[in-house]
């Protein structure tokens, strides 16, 4: 091999390193998972739409533990075809737009607590934990 592709092969793996250390996610999901659970428990909604720049924001703090939350779909595309399918887009989350109008949503996303407040936009997992009592989980220090 010459020295050219030494170097290239040398560069891509630099590269490729520094990507996925940039890209890995901040939290302990194990702990958010926890934080999920118990704003679920707390009887927290988070309502929200597929194509919400800011929900995207929200989703990726949560990660994989979003499944755990009471997120409700406003957009009201995302409803079973003749196959009982839903859209692609609606990342499978049946949409409940008569509930979103019922409780006044105009903008996402839209964090509805027990007492019936109400914070809109994203949300740090402190802020939420200050309105619930759950325990926010902290970033992973990488140093």
């Amino acid at each position: 091999m010459n020295t050219a592709k030494k170097i290239l092969l040398a560069i891509l793996a630099i590269l490729s390193i520094v990507l996925v250390a940039c890209g890995s996610y901040p939290y302990n999901v194990a702990d958010v998972d926890t934080f999920a659970k118990c704003l679920t428990e707390k009887g927290v909604k988070y309502y929200g739409a597929f194509w919400c720049a800011n929900c995207a924001k929200q989703n990726k703090m949560l990660g994989t533990s979003k499944q755990y939350i009471n997120y409700i779909e406003c957009d009201p595309r995302c409803t079973r075809d003749e196959n009982n399918k839903l859209p692609a887009y609606c990342v499978g989350n049946l949409g409940n737009p008569e509930l979103c109008i019922e409780k006044k949503v105009e903008k996402y996303p839209d964090f509805e607590f027990a007492d019936g407040s109400r914070l809109v936009g994203v949300q740090e997992f402190e802020t939420l934990a200050g309105k619930t009592g759950c325990v926010a989980p902290k970033k992973i220090d990488k140093n």
